[in-house]
């Protein structure tokens, strides 16, 4: 009797299975629970993948997409995108956004002043809490009150146009570079212009990425460089566009090597020794030259002005 009663209290003690699943259900909401509530953006995502909640979408015409979208690509998506994910926030949808981080939600429509994003977006670089962090390109203040006026009229993804919102800038968008146009282009002078670089450092270059022409600036060299060394520059005259000879030595031996240059169009000679500019004015593509401090009379300067040419300096000014 003893043994059965034994083995009737140790079957009294067991959990039916019902109420063994019961309490593994409760546990897991349980659970559940306490990690929306650590983070509330779980629970988002939970509702979103049971069907029960509506991902949110934007259209495409939208003022989000068109001028909010492209701010938060370019300076928030490297931490809070595809690839990371800082603080369980991403910041490359309109659904992320809404849905917010591990401390919650980083909007709320119609509330700048409580929005998180507004918040961190707001405050100075050296703020450990400043978006973006410090090091990176911060927003500009056209581009703070662009976000800042989305929430403030809702954080809508339907919305196409607010009120006051600061005229987009225009991209800038270089044209593609055709590489071997180019280097045809400078392919007759371009072990010249390689060997002369390295005798003068610093003082030649291509005026452009896209172009054969040349610069020319002799102004740090100062009373280094002279007249045997603009004439050793001669085999590359036919594209020298400027030329800046500021405070070198140069005289009025080198005037005739600058008037055969036929694209120079902007010529510096302050500063230097020169006095007669007769002929230079042939320089036919001459449209400014600067004289200032020079012994260049302003009656000499008269046949440049007489050709439309800008001059600085000579006495008289342009």
């Amino acid at each position: 009797m003893s043994g059965g009663d034994g083995i009737s209290g140790r079957q009294s003690g067991r959990l039916s299975a019902a109420a063994y699943f019961g309490c593994v259900a409760l546990l897991t909401l349980a659970g559940v629970g306490l990690s929306i509530l650590a983070q509330p953006a779980l629970g988002h995502d939970m509702l979103q993948l049971m069907g029960l909640e509506r991902v949110p979408q934007a259209d495409s015409a939208s003022f989000y997409a068109k001028r909010v979208t492209p701010l938060l690509e370019t300076r928030c998506a490297a931490c809070h995108g595809e690839k990371r994910q800082k603080s369980d926030l991403r910041l490359d949808s309109f659904a992320g956004l809404l849905r917010g981080g591990k401390h919650g939600a980083v909007i709320r429509p119609g509330d700048t002043k409580n929005s998180e994003l507004s918040l961190r977006i707001s405050l100075p670089s050296s703020d450990d809490r400043a978006m973006p962090p410090s090091g990176k390109p911060p927003l500009t203040e056209d581009e703070k009150t662009v976000i800042r006026l989305w929430i403030a009229h809702g954080a809508s993804g339907v919305l196409r146009d607010i009120a006051g919102a600061p005229k987009p800038v225009a991209e800038v968008k270089l044209p593609e570079l055709d590489t071997a146009r180019v280097e045809k282009q400078r392919a007759p002078l371009a072990a010249m212009v390689r060997r002369l670089q390295g005798r003068f450092p610093g003082v030649i270059a291509y005026e452009a990425r896209d172009t054969a022409d040349l610069e020319i600036n002799a102004s740090l060299r100062a009373t280094d460089f002279g007249d045997a060394d603009l004439q050793a520059l001669a085999p590359l005259a036919a594209r020298i566009v400027r030329a800046d000879l500021s405070g070198t030595a140069v005289t009025d031996a080198s005037l005739p090597v600058l008037a055969a240059m036929p694209k120079l169009k902007n010529l510096r000679l302050s500063g230097t020794k020169v006095g007669d500019i007769r002929g230079l004015e042939a320089a036919p593509a001459l449209k400014s030259l600067s004289v200032v401090n020079t012994k260049v009379s302003g009656s000499a300067l008269a046949a440049f002005k007489a050709k439309g040419i800008t001059v600085y300096g000579g006495g008289d000014g342009p």
